[in-house]
């Protein structure tokens, strides 16, 4: 397979299911030994923080280009950052993170190949369902008058080809970018809409793509996010869009398999509380279990998630700007939930599983049954903030078979179980998505990547292309350590 990603050519290797099964074995290093710890800090030319797929990318990396002092410092027990795999019985997997692959996304398809791992079509035959503007329609597009049809293009198009004057990456070096970043989707939208059918469409893409609000996002970002995945379309398409895939075994076997390779390099359960940079000296990196010492160090985590951990000296002023920005982000926390029934049913009334809202509780629905469709799941992506009715983990397994229920009949009443993640009450995860609001890319954006001194950043949000996803992340986990050999070459 070549390096280039194509779609529908991503490897398949059979088994794969089963070899991802035996990842979870030797290998990952949990607690510190006894003599270890008394003997003081212990001592690497390099330390990760961030043991999900941008953090164990930098450290496959750094094997490759003959850096083999290094560890990987994980707070969770467990791998995988933002991807995470829960069992649904008969052998199989729901991802309850991020999940999906696409045309383009180059870095990911060239690591599942070298992992071995394979890929298969998401299931998108049939009609999708829409719930927009309180109208539910179903087809290949929602229902929508000529005039609506028009209007909703030609503002899309405007919208693509303003991204598209955006140096790729580099949102503050696009021409009027403090304009730009003053202004929120919403507003721009109001101000180039000549239909209400429109702004509820991208009410509808903002809520399921970005978690927020259009009138609460920065145009800039949006448009640093439309540019790094190549336009509009490519994220919004499903059946040929970023939603086009998925992983054998689930996303989190990523991780897993890299984490498998590096060994005993990878240590969980080793949240960090504080770094310094000791001038002339090491890096000092504590974690709650033990101390660290290091010639480099590699952040590989989302920037608000790092406001957790004291840096000494502090950082420079605009990456903080960055990281408060982030952390106060008026976002919707995201509940991802998998109802689970004897068979997908909905396929026999020749619906795909699909279902967007623009204000509905549930903000979409995904067929996520396994590829042999000996169960059926539905996916779904809700916010306790918008349907606080459903707040109550209980109330929300039952309210969420209701809402089901008015989109694919009384037969979705019939769950045979139910799992969640609530990626709000995640101790180590900010969200799943992080749009920012007006300011703040302009105000620290040059620092996503700028290394702080000796501090590296890497984490999907530093990505040039595909900032946000998967391939995102593994692209700034090689770059990172890239520069990083450099750094300790020169």
């Amino acid at each position: 397979m070549t390096n280039r990603f194509t779609r529908r050519r991503f490897v398949r290797v059979t088994g794969g299911v089963a070899a991802a099964a035996s990842i979870a074995g030797p290998g990952l290093v949990r607690a510190a030994a006894a003599d270890e710890a008394a003997s003081g800090a212990r001592h690497v030319n390099v330390i990760i923080i961030g043991g999900g797929l941008s953090g164990l990318m930098a450290g496959r990396e750094l094997q490759k280009l003959g850096v083999d002092s290094f560890v990987v410092l994980e707070a969770r027990e467990r791998v995988g950052g933002r991807t995470l795999n829960m069992p649904i019985g008969g052998g199989h997997i729901v991802e309850v993170g991020g999940e999906w692959i696409g045309p383009g996304q180059n870095a990911i398809a060239a690591l599942i190949a070298e992992l071995r791992i394979g890929a298969f079509d998401h299931y998108y035959d049939g009609d999708t369902t829409y719930d927009i503007e309180g109208v539910i329609s179903r087809g290949l597009l929602p229902d929508v008058s000529l005039s609506e049809a028009v209007d909703f293009g030609k503002v899309a198009w405007q919208l693509d080809r303003l991204s598209k004057k955006m140096p790729v990456g580099e949102p503050w070096r696009m021409p009027d970018a403090a304009a730009l970043d003053r202004e929120t989707l919403g507003n721009w939208l109001r101000e180039h809409a000549a239909t209400s059918f429109t702004p509820s469409v991208f009410r509808l893409i903002s809520r399921a793509v970005w978690s927020g609000y259009p009138e609460r996002i920065s145009l800039l970002w949006v448009l640093h996010y439309l540019r790094s995945a190549g336009g509009l379309l490519p994220v919004i398409l499903n059946d040929g869009g970023a939603q086009d895939q998925r992983i054998e075994g689930g996303s989190q076997v990523i991780s897993q398999r890299m984490a498998s390779d590096l060994g005993d390099r990878v240590l969980l359960g080793r949240p960090v509380l504080r770094i310094e940079d000791q001038a002339s000296k090491r890096m000092r990196v504590v974690t709650s279990a033990e101390t660290f010492t290091a010639d480099r160090v590699i952040v590989a985590m989302a920037p608000a998630d790092t406001a957790g951990i004291a840096f000494a000296p502090n950082l420079p002023k605009p990456r903080q700007d960055l990281v408060s920005g982030w952390a106060r982000l008026p976002r919707l926390p995201l509940v991802k939930a998998a109802m689970l029934y004897e068979r997908p049913f909905w396929r026999a009334d020749g619906l795909n599983g699909a279902m967007q809202s623009d204000r509905s509780p549930i903000q979409l629905v995904f067929d996520n049954s396994p590829e042999d469709a000996s169960m059926g799941v539905l996916s779904c992506f809700l916010s306790v903030v918008e349907c606080p009715h459903l707040a109550d983990r209980k109330l929300r397994e039952e309210g969420l078979k209701e809402e089901l229920a008015r989109y694919f009949g009384p037969k979705a009443l019939d769950a045979t179980g139910y799992v969640e993640k609530d990626w709000a009450a995640d101790p180590w995860s900010t969200g799943c998505i992080t749009p920012l609001t007006p300011g703040v890319l302009t105000a620290g954006g040059e620092h996503l990547r700028r290394p702080s001194g000796r501090i590296f950043w890497a984490g999907t949000e530093s990505a040039k292309r595909w900032c946000g996803y998967m391939d995102g992340a593994i692209s700034a986990g090689a770059r990172a350590a890239g520069e990083v050999h450099a750094s300790l070459k020169g």
